[in-house]
């Protein structure tokens, strides 16, 4: 059975610009069903106080992903796809947390605020089918947009559906998170040519999609 596409026009956006981005974490979040309040958060010590941050969000202080360390054998991990995604995955991943790390934007809130720039009036239901995510860890995610002002709730025919609705102060900060997601976008893939980017995300298209019985 193939699975069921949404379409998103990413308005204000070169959409090429953001496939690889949005394709190698909508199949870790697929893979993984990750909901976000069951991750585990430390808190950070700041001058102005106490700010969370997920666990494990890399900065250039802290420890450094290596995918290929000199003198280990890694045997049938070299010939596996998921391993070698994986560990792409986290090293983009380190260097997203890197790129954002003042703002306390993670890829899943990020790509949640441009879902819902672009469906004004999505469902909760449907975002979370979107991100691949349970709809408990979208309904957190929401709770902490709305409570920074950046995304409005509106009720909907059914009393336990909301429609989500960007606010003025979420588009001026998505627009500021777009800005330091494409230049992190562009130093991931830098050593690849324009051909092997388009290349790249074709594979990944396959990759994530089912194969029909």
């Amino acid at each position: 059975m193939k699975q069921k596409s949404v379409n998103c026009k990413l308005s204000g956006m070169h959409q090429n610009d953001w496939n690889s981005f949005f394709l190698v974490e909508k199949a870790t979040m697929r893979k993984n069903q990750l909901t976000e309040h069951h991750m585990p958060e430390q808190k950070k010590q700041t001058s102005s106080g106490n700010k969370k941050i997920p666990a494990g969000s890399a900065t250039p202080a802290s420890m450094s992903f290596n995918a290929r360390i000199e003198g280990i054998h890694y045997d049938v991990l070299d010939q596996l796809i998921g391993y070698a995604v994986r560990r792409a995955q986290l090293s983009i991943y380190e260097d997203f947390a890197a790129s954002l790390a003042a703002e306390d934007i993670t890829p899943q809130r990020f790509s949640s605020l441009v879902i819902i720039e672009n469906n004004p009036g999505i469902s909760q239901t449907k975002l979370s089918e979107v991100m691949g995510i349970a709809r408990s860890g979208v309904v957190s995610i929401i709770d902490g947009f709305e409570k920074n002002g950046f995304v409005e709730r509106q009720a909907a025919g059914d009393r336990r559906s909301y429609n989500l609705l960007l606010t003025k102060a979420g588009i001026r900060e998505l627009k500021k998170y777009k800005k330091l997601v494409e230049t992190h976008d562009e130093r991931i893939s830098g050593n690849l040519t324009v051909a092997e980017k388009q290349q790249l995300r074709a594979l990944l298209r396959k990759l994530g999609t089912e194969s029909a019985d």
